[in-house]
């Protein structure tokens, strides 16, 4: 399933970017007393837990296939925090996104409010998520091909140094 690994990239980064503005839309919306904002927050809070579910999918498809290539190294433990966070925060956004939906029916502003703390706290967990996943390839270079990176760089070095 090679596929779904590839997808993994960009469907992270829709399911970080939906929840994190989702709660931000609410947050403003909650101050601001703007409807449209809270509709806004709800709605990317919806299409986030979707999102999370598919990065969850496509997360496991792509540890499958680099898993065995980085074993004994600083890296695997990286990737297995990467996986048991992976691995519960689906269930956790999906669990803010069914509070939120009962919210959308049933507003009420207390319980709103501790929707916004566990908003708030889920964010930080999907964007800690988030800085775990970017350690993974920016330090250890995990999905990069760096022999596409190292013959550009070297083509545009020799071309540099003949023009000195």
């Amino acid at each position: 399933m090679e596929f779904l690994a590839q997808l993994h990239p960009p469907v992270v980064h829709f399911a970080v970017a939906l929840v994190i503005i989702g709660v931000v839309f609410d947050i403003i919306g909650f101050i601001l007393k703007k409807d449209s904002l809270k509709h806004a927050g709800f709605w990317s809070i919806m299409v986030g837990v979707v999102a999370v579910w598919g990065a969850a999918i496509t997360g496991h498809q792509a540890e499958e296939l680099i898993e065995h290539a980085v074993e004994g190294t600083k890296a695997y433990q990286v990737l297995e925090e990467h996986e048991e966070l992976g691995e519960i925060l689906p269930w956790v956004v999906s669990a803010l996104g069914l509070y939120r939906l009962f919210l959308f029916f049933k507003p009420n502003n207390l319980l709103f409010i501790v929707y916004l703390i566990a908003g708030i706290a889920v964010s930080v967990a999907v964007g800690l998520q988030g800085r775990i996943g970017g350690k993974l390839v920016y330090e250890y270079g995990i999905g990069v091909k760096t022999q596409n990176i190292q013959t550009e760089g070297n083509k545009y070095y020799h071309e540099e140094e003949e023009e000195h």
